[in-house]
């Protein structure tokens, strides 16, 4: 049985004008995306625009939310950074404050790195983070970092700290590499990156999603993952997979983070969702862009298709 499983959402981070976290919306987002039967959320992750905040941004970002009544055990703390220092910083926070895992994606600069060399960052930032109890996931999105988390470091990592590394989420996109990780490797939590993909991967024992487009299909995605055992009995889970896929799809035209935000901009009516850190760029006048225009509509489908008792 994995030790964590479920649906969680890579929380988009709103900002100001001057480029500090819009705290109040920031709350207001996680609060509502909970709403929608998550089982929790990933916070400064790829979706969050992590490496545009400094350590300090973030660790007063999540103590906001805490003092703010959200729950430490729902947290999955995006925690990786080129600087080692930095790395162990953002994890001892994590643990700190009982977050329930740290995601840590491998250092990511210096390119075509040996597997020991990535192991050996691994094992100072685990050993300095000074928990037997801690959890860590593994990042894998070699098209962002430039690494790709293989077999011989997840196999190598799983020895020595068999209680502390217990998943991995995987953000390549590739479903037959994603379900031989889950057939080798017996109780490993291996997370879809990819909502539409996320159900394929439950079948076959996957733990879950952890995924940035549950910021708009939060409740499309938990009640396809937490319900997917009894499809045959739900009358329209195939209409609800196909929501998905077609919500991801759209995604998949355009940088997805600026479309995100974007789309929220519209839907929230608030212009300020459309802000990003430097150097991503926004989409000028979302209101008249095909893309947003089609997220709104599909994602207008949701409450009318997925079932009540959700």
């Amino acid at each position: 049985m994995h030790k964590i499983s479920g649906v969680y959402g890579a929380a988009i981070t709103p900002i100001k004008n001057d480029f500090s976290v819009n705290k109040d919306l920031y709350l207001r987002h996680c609060q509502s995306l909970m709403q929608k039967g998550l089982d929790g959320l990933v916070l400064f992750g790829t979706n969050g625009e992590s490496s545009s905040f400094s350590i300090d941004q973030k660790e007063d970002t999540i103590q906001f939310l805490l003092d703010n009544r959200v729950d430490p055990k729902v947290i999955i703390t995006g925690c990786g950074a080129p600087s080692l220092e930095e790395a162990i910083q953002s994890t001892k926070f994590s643990e700190k404050i009982g977050a329930k895992a740290a995601l840590l994606m491998p250092p990511f600069y210096f390119k075509n790195v040996t597997d020991e060399g990535v192991i050996n960052y691994y094992r100072h930032v685990i050993e300095e983070t000074g928990s037997n109890d801690f959890k860590f996931l593994l990042y894998n999105i070699p098209q962002q970092s430039g690494v790709t988390i293989n077999f011989n470091i997840i196999e190598a990592l799983l020895k020595l700290y068999p209680n502390n590394v217990v998943g991995l989420k995987d953000s390549t996109g590739n479903l037959e590499n994603m379900l031989k990780t889950i057939k080798f490797f017996n109780e490993f939590a291996v997370f879809c990156g990819n909502g539409a993909l996320a159900l394929h991967t439950s079948r076959r024992g996957g733990a879950g999603a952890i995924t940035g487009d549950a910021n708009i299909t939060a409740k499309l995605l938990s009640f396809i993952i937490h319900n997917f055992k009894k499809e045959n009995s739900i009358d329209n889970f195939k209409d609800l997979q196909e929501l998905l896929e077609k919500i991801r799809n759209v995604l998949g035209t355009h940088e997805q983070i600026s479309l995100l935000k974007a789309y929220y901009s519209v839907a929230d009516n608030l212009p300020e969702w459309n802000n990003l850190m430097p150097p991503l760029v926004n989409i000028e006048n979302p209101s008249n862009n095909k893309q947003v225009t089609a997220l709104i509509e599909l994602v207008s489908q949701i409450d009318k298709l997925v079932p009540s008792s959700s």
